[in-house]
């Protein structure tokens, strides 16, 4: 039998290895996720500020904290020192923020670059976020004559406040950059020291205590793919001199990319006698799996009719889909269900948000057009993303809610 399917058999294994010899040498796609970490080389790590940070704080102590501000500032009694914190979102519980704010009561500084707060510390601090979006800019001709909406943000420009680091010339960050601003931020221990090209606050300080808080919601600007260019670098130097030039204390507990710390698996991989022991499981269930695979008599069991379940059912699934926190998932479905909801209800096609698409919406639903193309550019920014965060979900959603409450139609 062998004999007479050889060729088969040996025209199979060419296949599968020319399928992993094409695998092994084909290139691995970039990988854009914003992690910040200092050993990531990817786009949006933070390895390359990581290294340079002993030409900027010469002869200074750097240290890297994987543990969280409480377990890290707790009973320590630290002066004249530096926490750099560089993260997609910062949101620090109520414990770390109480260290945090003590911290730098006592005379230290904090330098936080994020795209997103919340929290108490926010709260504190009185800071509030935007993205700067312009409608007039926003639109571009088609093929077909009409404007179609495209991404504003593919250039952002800033520059400093204080004359002496003020660039004749912006600091320009090409792609990859959301043009996010201060909207609120407490007035009365704030200096400014950052804007964008549209007068947008973009970089202050905040006096607390006999310390300072500088902080940036463009994370972007310090990552491996802007630091990188010698034309924004000088950017990175610059904010940077704020800071004096004494010891630094780099995060690393709160980034988006760290997945280490929460592994449940860890002690047990840190520790030898209990990896053999895991391994030992493995094997052991693996051997269990292949000597009892042979089929056993078994009672049949009652089936019991189907109960209607329905409630049940959303309840599991909601719960489900809160477990994961997978928010494009979630948004991606109400997408693709708005939009079923715009085509049975209003019969036109959804494939494309030109200027007529949204003259049309707006005239058939009663809702003002900023407002309709307000909502169809987030879905496009949504739908490019491979991942977003639960306040451009909550956001999403509530584009969505305003439309069904103020539709006439």
């Amino acid at each position: 039998m062998l004999k007479g399917n050889r060729k088969y058999i040996i025209t199979l294994v060419l296949c599968f290895g020319a399928l992993i010899l094409l695998q092994l040498l084909s290139p691995k796609p970039i990988n854009w996720n914003p992690s910040y970490l200092k050993k990531d080389k990817i786009p949006y790590g933070t390895s390359a500020l990581n290294e340079a940070l002993p030409v900027f704080f010469p002869n200074q102590i750097i240290e890297t904290k994987t543990q969280p501000l409480f377990n890290t500032l707790l009973d320590e009694k630290r002066s004249n020192c530096n926490y750099i914190f560089i993260n997609a979102s910062f949101e620090p519980d109520k414990l770390d923020t109480r260290e945090l704010l003590r911290f730098v009561s006592n005379g230290n500084n904090a330098f936080v670059a994020a795209s997103y707060f919340s929290g108490l510390w926010a709260d504190t601090l009185k800071l509030k976020t935007d993205r700067y979006f312009d409608y007039k800019h926003a639109l571009q001709k088609d093929s077909t004559g009409h404007n179609s909406i495209y991404n504003p943000n593919d250039t952002v420009k800033i520059n400093f406040v204080n004359p002496l680091l003020h660039s004749a010339t912006p600091y320009v960050f090409s792609k990859g950059m959301a043009n996010t601003y201060f909207s609120s931020f407490d007035t009365t221990r704030t200096t400014i020291l950052g804007n964008n090209s549209n007068g947008k606050i973009n970089f202050i300080r905040v006096r607390f205590g006999k310390g300072y808080f500088y902080i940036s919601p463009l994370p972007e600007a310090f990552s491996n793919y802007h630091f990188t260019p010698a034309s924004t670098t000088d950017y990175v130097a610059k904010a940077l001199s704020y800071l004096p030039v004494t010891t630094v204390l780099w995060d690393e507990y709160y980034k988006a990319g760290n997945v280490h710390h929460d592994s449940p698996l860890r002690v047990i991989f840190s520790n030898p006698a209990l990896l053999t022991a895991y391994y030992l499981l493995l094997v052991s269930l693996i051997l269990f799996m292949i000597i009892g695979i042979k089929r056993k008599q078994r009672p049949i069991p009652v089936v019991e009719p189907l109960r209607n379940t329905t409630l049940e059912f959303v309840e599991i699934v909601g719960t489900l889909y809160y477990q994961t926190k997978n928010h494009k998932n979630i948004a991606d479905k109400k997408i693709t269900y708005f939009l079923e909801y715009i085509r049975s209800s209003f019969q036109v096609k959804t494939t494309i948000y030109d200027d007529a698409f949204i003259e049309r919406i707006a005239n058939l639903s009663g809702i003002a057009q900023p407002q309709i193309h307000e909502l169809f550019y987030y879905f496009s920014e949504v739908s490019f993303k491979t991942t977003i965060t639960q306040q451009e979900l909550i956001r999403l959603n509530t584009l969505i809610e305003e439309f069904y409450k103020n539709n006439k139609r």
